[in-house]
């Protein structure tokens, strides 16, 4: 795993990155969940199927084992095994260091591998994407950049097309919806078309295909390319409190106006339903307070919020005293 020290440098943007792991607590003020929950390394960052991609992560219990399991684009976690079981034993000074190997048939898409220890509870995820697979060299087509985030600006051409053929272009979004868009900048020359697409704030994430089919001689591309999801920034106020308190919340990243429900992780394992005193959702930013009860047990809570049209989730570490 030398390899993987020398070259995590490049890939600290996966801090930021950690927050859209669908099964780990996202990141917030309090001290404590700093300590408990953070990104783990991972070299390389994307790739296609069939990839080896290396995590490396601290802050576990000496000697203790970790048990994996994967978060697929679609929404899927599905239990994971490293390259080695001995890559499951962390070391003595608390890092643990394993690779895991993406199957020939992985959903292209955002992925996260959550890493957690069985004694301790820490939890350490890793964010990465599993690239389409590459066009086929007979298809002289490209799109740039192929990962983006929404608000990004893609910029595609195709070659083939008989000249002066008019062009369709139709976008095929994750759920294989086809609609025909106008794109920015066409131009055809010589049989070659370039155009450019900005992804809209509330894209939804995973991989789109853009197919564009020449008017006269029918002839067709189809290109593919992956929109992650956005950062997503939470916060509650306070971070700490005592059982009765109110708690504000709020966490980007949603969809819209889309109706949202709560529920609230209690220090003892238990999920509860949470009855916002009051919600608002607008622009996929949602504002929420919530009344902890009189008898709410002291220690670490986790509130999650989930679009019920989207199916994200949000989730804020807080305190009770």
């Amino acid at each position: 795993m030398a390899d993987v020290l020398d070259t995590s440098i490049k890939y600290t943007r996966l801090v930021s990155l950690v927050l859209i792991a669908l099964l780990a607590p996202v990141a917030q003020h309090s001290a404590a969940a700093e300590s408990s929950i953070l990104p783990a390394l991972v070299y390389p960052s994307s790739g296609q199927a069939g990839t080896r991609f290396d995590f490396l992560a601290d802050g576990f219990q000496s000697g203790e084992r970790i048990d994996i399991w994967i978060n697929t684009p679609d929404g899927r976690a599905v239990a994971a095994h490293p390259d080695s079981e001995l890559q499951r034993r962390v070391a003595r000074d608390g890092r643990a260091a394993w690779s895991w190997t993406a199957p020939r048939d992985a959903q292209p898409g955002n992925w996260s591998l959550v890493a957690r220890g069985q004694h301790s509870g820490v939890v350490r995820v890793g964010v990465f994407t599993i690239l389409p697979p590459p066009a086929p060299a007979a298809q002289d087509a490209g799109v740039h950049p192929s990962v983006g985030r929404p608000g990004a600006r893609f910029v595609f051409f195709a070659t083939g097309f008989a000249p002066d053929d008019p062009i369709a272009f139709y976008l095929i979004d994750p759920d294989g919806t086809e609609t025909t868009v106008a794109v920015e900048q066409p131009r055809i020359f010589n049989g070659r078309v370039d155009w450019a697409w900005t992804v809209r704030d509330n894209a939804a994430p995973g991989v789109w295909r853009f197919r564009v089919v020449g008017g006269n001689s029918r002839f067709e591309q189809t290109l593919a390319f992956v929109v992650e999801r956005p950062v997503a920034t939470v916060g509650v106020n306070p971070g700490r409190g005592r059982a009765g308190s109110l708690f504000q919340f709020f966490a980007d990243g949603l969809q819209g106006r889309e109706g949202v429900i709560f529920w609230v992780n209690r220090p003892d394992g238990r999920a509860e339903k949470a009855t916002a005193e009051r919600a608002a959702v607008n622009d996929g930013r949602v504002y929420w307070s919530w009344i902890a009860p009189d008898d709410a047990p002291p220690g670490q809570w986790s509130m999650v919020v989930r679009g019920v049209n989207s199916g994200i989730e949000r989730v804020v570490l807080f305190e009770i005293r």
